[in-house]
């Protein structure tokens, strides 16, 4: 299920949207929250596909809540949807942030459909495209699409990320300035598990595991990738 955050400390406003997003679909599953501090922090610790934020909470205002979502990577693109009982209030949130669309309340079921079906298509859009990372080498920066990342391997002070895409086919490139456990990190909320001191693998690319042998073989890579004894654990329950 697609999770909406809902950051609403008014308790009449809340039970009204839930019941309107219950309606356009069953497949979202909608989290509320009366402040900001706790939303911020459900937010860093899950996937969340769209944000519906009152610009006036009891902590802190939306707004700056919104700021703070957005310097989370996973969120710069993530649509936002503001409340706001001023209207004046939209202007600065546009400018200051970039959110997706504004309500002005009180606002009808038909208005609050029509920008959330919207804002969730293009919130379903983005993650149909990949989420990506960036990676900074001296004046470069690489970026990749997490979904492509087939497994990284560290020599050293050094990783080699191989990846396999269906238009430029298998690749890899060296970076340095990174640890697996720093990879790890970033990558965090992808499908990545380490199975060795030295390796990184895309479990979605995983084709089968030999528990026997501690080997795991990964779709279209001949080379096996093998598994370290304190990493067992991890990797049995993968397909």
């Amino acid at each position: 299920m697609s999770i909406i955050l809902l950051v609403e400390d008014n308790r009449i406003a809340v039970k009204k949207i839930v019941e309107y997003i219950s309606r356009i679909s069953a497949k979202f599953n909608v989290v509320s929250f009366p402040e900001a501090g706790g939303a911020l922090r459900y937010a860093k610790e899950n996937e969340i596909s769209l944000f519906v934020l009152d610009i006036q909470l009891e902590d802190y205002k939306g707004t700056h809540l919104a700021k703070q979502i957005r310097e989370l990577p996973e969120y710069k693109y993530t649509p936002i949807i503001f409340e706001t009982a001023l209207a004046g209030e939209e202007l600065s949130a546009y400018r200051d942030v970039k959110c997706y669309s504004f309500l002005i309340k009180p606002f009808s079921e038909k208005e609050f459909t029509e920008v959330f079906t919207e804002a969730i298509g293009l919130s379903e859009r983005i993650n149909r495209q990949g989420k990506t990372i960036q990676i900074e080498q001296k004046q470069f920066i690489l970026e990749y699409t997490t979904a492509d990342i087939v497994y990284i391997e560290a020599f050293g002070k050094r990783l080699v990320i191989h990846t396999n895409n269906h238009m430029s086919g298998m690749k890899e490139d060296t970076i340095s300035g990174y640890t697996l456990a720093g990879m790890l990190a970033l990558l965090e909320g992808a499908s990545f598990v380490q199975c060795h001191k030295s390796y990184l693998v895309n479990a979605t690319h995983i084709d089968r595991i030999d528990k026997t042998g501690r080997k795991i073989f990964l779709k279209g890579f001949p080379d096996a990738i093998p598994v370290g004894n304190k990493y067992q654990s991890v990797l049995w329950g993968k397909p």
